[in-house]
């Protein structure tokens, strides 16, 4: 790893030991989080989606479609739609993983530390894409037909838009840390 992505705060062993009893908790809880997000959501797949009659019966009342008929083929290509969906998650709960070992290390105002969090942002943004294009590519295998939206509205939620935003913040956050870190590598050669 070069000098410049990881001088800018990257501490001694006496300075690393003090931010961790200050961060550590706060770091392991985040890995913890992502993980225990990620075994929840591939539990709940698992147990919503073996239930063939169950999923079909909720997305027609969702859809106010009878979709009761849908093939078995149908309903493995939508199987196969959630499991990529679970992939972009996973995506994003790597990148929290990495970015609090990172900060563990004791690269906390660095560039590599940024670049987790930039990544974290980008793999948010993109999960919530997926899972955007997931919801309507589903209810289209099951109705036959380009479906964008049910009876009550948009397969697009309120909540994408706050997922949304916090992933802006997230690549907000990572560009201005980025720059500080950089900044501080440029000071720390000079001086």
């Amino acid at each position: 790893m070069s000098h410049a992505l990881t001088h800018a705060a990257t501490f001694g062993s006496s300075e690393r030991s003090r931010l961790r009893s200050r961060i550590g908790w706060i770091c392991h809880a985040l890995r913890i989080a992502a993980a225990l997000w990620l075994i929840w959501i591939v539990t709940m797949v698992t147990i919503v989606w073996r239930d063939k009659a169950d999923v079909l019966q909720r997305y027609s009342q969702l859809l106010s479609v009878d979709v009761g008929g849908v093939s078995d083929a149908r309903y493995l290509a939508a199987i196969a739609v959630v499991a990529t969906d679970v992939v972009f998650a996973a995506a994003v709960a790597v990148c929290l993983w990495k970015l609090a070992s990172t900060y563990l290390a004791g690269r906390v105002f660095t560039v590599d530390a940024a670049v987790w969090l930039w990544r974290a942002g980008i793999a948010g943004l993109i999960a919530i894409a997926a899972d955007i294009v997931a919801r309507i590519t589903i209810a289209s295998i099951f109705t036959g037909h380009f479906t964008y939206s049910f009876a009550r509205g948009l397969l697009i939620l309120p909540e994408d838009l706050l997922h949304f935003i916090f992933a802006i913040f997230v690549l907000a956050l990572a560009h201005i840390f980025k720059a500080a870190a950089e900044m501080a590598d440029d000071h720390a050669q000079i001086v």
